[in-house]
């Protein structure tokens, strides 16, 4: 029978930052609201606009479990750039709307930037934790190197 000397730690998959699980929630803050504000206005008047935003609810989903810090990074990484797909759907089928109000036109511009901003910024924040961690890996294989040749002399 193994003895625990001979277990080998399960892989850590880097969880969320603070910065990381903020910007999702932010996402979750914004997507409730142009759900109320945008979505349920939309569905009332063609309820066919509902089978179109079935991508959307399920991001809507997986941004909590962002928010809550239940992925690593990898994943969020793929979340944010399908987020990043879907409001550039979600834009190009607002356009297609026959006649919205100017309020919707309003709402529609601030949802928009502000989730592209969101996602923007929860992407670069991905990519910059990246870069740091593989500088520091380089740095400390590096570091070990000269460490063993040091015990080599």
């Amino acid at each position: 029978m193994p003895t625990s000397s001979h277990l080998h730690p399960l892989p850590v998959f880097p969880k969320l930052s603070k910065l990381g699980r903020g910007l999702a929630a932010v996402q979750v803050l914004k997507e409730t609201l142009s759900i109320v504000f945008l979505g349920l206005p939309l569905v009332q008047e063609e309820p066919l606009v509902l089978l179109s935003a079935l991508p959307g609810v399920v991001l809507y989903l997986l941004h909590w479990q962002l928010a809550l810090g239940r992925v690593g990074r990898v994943f969020a990484a793929v979340v944010w750039a399908l987020t990043l797909l879907d409001e550039l759907w979600g834009l190009l089928l607002f356009q297609e709307l026959d006649a919205p109000t100017r309020g919707q036109v309003r709402m529609l511009h601030w949802s928009y930037f502000l989730g592209l901003g969101i996602i923007l910024a929860a992407l670069a924040e991905l990519g910059w934790r990246w870069q740091r961690n593989r500088a520091r890996a380089r740095r400390n294989v590096h570091h070990q190197a000269v460490l063993a040749a040091r015990q080599r002399r």
